[in-house]
């Protein structure tokens, strides 16, 4: 049936049809009773019509009285007149919130006396103004009127005044049907999105980890059209991913052996002064280009995921540093981890604040939701906020000149925004409170 509609197509069907099926069930339940009834006018007369034959009986004759008995008395409905006050013995209930409510209209025509009641096993613990007056329409009742010229009129009904279908009222199953009717279309739609959340979740895991996720092909046709290309674009992209990488790998082993030879030759000079600058600028050579290689592996790397005590991690990574503050909450920080990434994450972090942040920075872990928080402030000039974006992408450097010992690579923070990512979690620039520059680490604990 919804074989070629689209997915907009097939939600405003599904809509459409819940709609349609409430409309019909509520239209066969206004036509549906246990028993053939008399509509509720001709079952129990209105509070003014009860006052209105009131009136007429008042103001008739004997035998015009007895024409109007016959006049309004049905078969759900029989009217009387008694000389005397009905009897309202013990076990029978007096409604007084029922006479309260027809005083309000016969009360027009003069003070009179009102009775009524019914059989309390019937009514149970019923009261008026609780929300249960549609238990009154079941059940027998007798409503007496005192008349001026002496006498009463008597109202009594005759089985249920009220639909019913299986004890309850029509509306109270318009309701059950129309709550089942929407729970239906809400599966309903539910499952036509089923797709999109795949795909979504499918999306989300390939940008932390770069291997493609297959999404299996269901749904409308839109849907499996959009499945089916983001498929082959995460093959692609792996695939582009992975070429690069064993290019730059290759790359950088020749580039290696090439620098191995020229820290031999630069052995050789015999200038000592020279010769330690030839040899530091072979040792940057080759921290960029391990660097550079870091990033370029970036998400095709396989990592090794385990149980990590993320404050055992940071103890081991300021031990290399003096001065550093670390403030974590005790007991074991445990998060599920690459143990060698994030010791990279946080000696980069160190590293960067110690070189370029004024000297060693504090570092706070705090727990936050089901993760950690973790943040790093340094003393140093900090980091105007339109920069604080770029200096996250390779080799981006805010210092205009290529020396590693004012500027660096400008791969620091990528690798660590890189290996944050790489585990869910988020990076965030800011102000620290003595003016240098926070960064906010928020990682997930599992």
């Amino acid at each position: 049936m919804f074989g070629r509609l689209g997915f907009v197509g097939r939600v405003s069907a599904i809509l459409m049809l819940a709609l349609v099926a409430l409309w019909a069930l509520g239209a066969g339940l206004s036509y549906v009773s246990r028993t053939p009834i008399a509509p509720l006018p001709s079952a129990l007369p209105l509070p003014h019509q009860m006052a209105a034959i009131v009136d007429l009986l008042e103001k008739s004759d004997e035998a015009q009285r007895q024409t109007v008995l016959a006049a309004v008395s049905t078969d759900t409905l029989y009217v009387s007149l008694s000389p005397s006050a009905p009897e309202v013995p013990a076990d029978i209930r007096r409604l007084r919130g029922i006479e309260w409510l027809i005083n309000r209209y016969v009360g027009a025509l003069g003070s009179r006396e009102i009775i009524a009641s019914a059989d309390p096993d019937a009514l149970g613990d019923w009261q008026l103004g609780r929300g249960r007056l549609w238990r009154l329409a079941q059940f027998p009742l007798r409503v007496a009127v005192g008349l001026k010229g002496g006498g009463y009129a008597v109202f009594e009904t005759r089985g249920e005044i009220a639909r019913r279908l299986f004890g309850m009222p029509p509306g109270f199953w318009v309701g059950v049907l129309g709550s089942l009717v929407g729970i239906a279309a809400l599966f309903a739609v539910w499952r036509e999105a089923r797709p999109l959340k795949a795909l979504s979740g499918s999306v989300a895991r390939f940008a932390r980890d770069g291997q493609p996720n297959r999404v299996a092909l269901r749904g409308a046709p839109e849907l499996r059209r959009l499945i089916e290309e983001v498929n082959r674009m995460q093959e692609r992209i792996a695939t582009l991913i992975k070429g690069r990488t064993v290019l730059l790998g290759a790359v950088s082993h020749d580039l290696k052996t090439y620098i191995t030879r020229l820290k031999l030759r630069a052995e050789m000079i015999e200038d000592g002064d020279q010769r330690a600058r030839a040899e530091r600028d072979l040792d940057e050579m080759t921290a960029l280009i391990d660097d550079a290689l870091a990033v370029a592996r970036g998400m095709a790397s396989e990592r090794q995921i385990n149980d990590v005590d993320l404050g055992e991690v940071l103890r081991i990574v300021v031990q290399d540093y003096s001065g550093v503050s670390l403030t974590a909450p005790a007991g074991a920080l445990t998060m599920r981890a690459d143990p060698v990434a994030l010791r990279r994450l946080f000696t980069n972090l160190v590293d960067n604040a110690v070189r370029y942040g004024g000297g060693a920075p504090d570092i706070t872990v705090s727990a936050r939701h089901e993760g950690w928080r973790i943040t790093v402030d340094d003393k140093g000039p900090g980091i105007p906020a339109a920069e604080r974006a770029l200096v996250l992408e390779p080799f981006y450097r805010r210092e205009s000149s290529r020396s590693r010992e004012t500027g660096g690579s400008g791969l620091g923070l990528a690798i660590v925004k890189q290996i944050v990512e790489a585990h869910g979690g988020t990076i965030a620039l800011d102000q620290s409170p003595a003016g240098g520059l926070r960064v906010v680490l928020e990682l997930p604990a599992r």
